[in-house]
């Protein structure tokens, strides 16, 4: 059982080096712009800039293997945005602050989300997920009406859960995931 572990930690940390490489994304201020480049994006990739209640400032679907960008912040008040660097499988957020000083980033507060892996086998969907944080990732069910279904809460670093629908009617149910404050959703068609 050990063994079985340690094969699936090392598993774990050869795809987290694939999935997200700190060469990838450069986040860097001059003056009041913020200067972005990436590599090794996924076509169909997003960078979006939020600010604090989440109202997007700016959005760019990258559509090349490279991306360069330079976002004028001089217009936007003084407060904390977040830069949100959104794959297939993973969003890396960059925390920027815009103050008396100028425009920094805060390299410090910035994450990695993993998004969630799911296997539909007959009637059951399994669900694995990435959980670095150690965070509580809790896992809600609903119905096509939005009646809650079923919940389930766990903190660890690789959190696997296989939800049966045998006793259920066919249809469209909803998975949604929630780590701190962000939701992952998806929707799953049955029979």
């Amino acid at each position: 059982m050990k063994n079985l572990l340690k094969v699936t930690v090392l598993v774990l940390a050869l795809v987290l080096g694939n999935t997200v490489n700190a060469k990838d994304i450069e986040v860097k201020v001059k003056k009041e712009q913020l200067v972005v480049s990436l590599e090794n994006t996924q076509e169909g990739s997003s960078l979006i800039l939020t600010d604090m209640s989440g109202e997007v400032l700016f959005k760019d679907t990258l559509m090349e293997s490279s991306y360069k960008k330079a976002l004028d912040l001089h217009s936007i008040p003084k407060g904390t945005y977040f830069l949100n660097f959104e794959k297939d499988d993973s969003i890396v957020t960059t925390v920027i602050s815009k103050d008396n000083d100028g425009v920094t980033v805060n390299k410090a507060s910035s994450k990695i989300f993993f998004k969630p892996f799911y296997k539909t086998l007959e009637d059951k969907v399994m669900v694995s997920f990435t959980n670095p944080g150690y965070e509580n990732a809790t896992f809600r069910v609903y119905d096509v009406d939005g009646n809650l279904m079923t919940t389930s809460t766990n903190n660890d670093l690789v959190v696997k859960k296989t939800f049966d629908f045998s006793e259920v009617p066919a249809g469209k149910y909803m998975i949604a995931l929630t780590v701190g404050d962000r939701t992952i959703t998806k929707t799953i068609t049955l029979g």
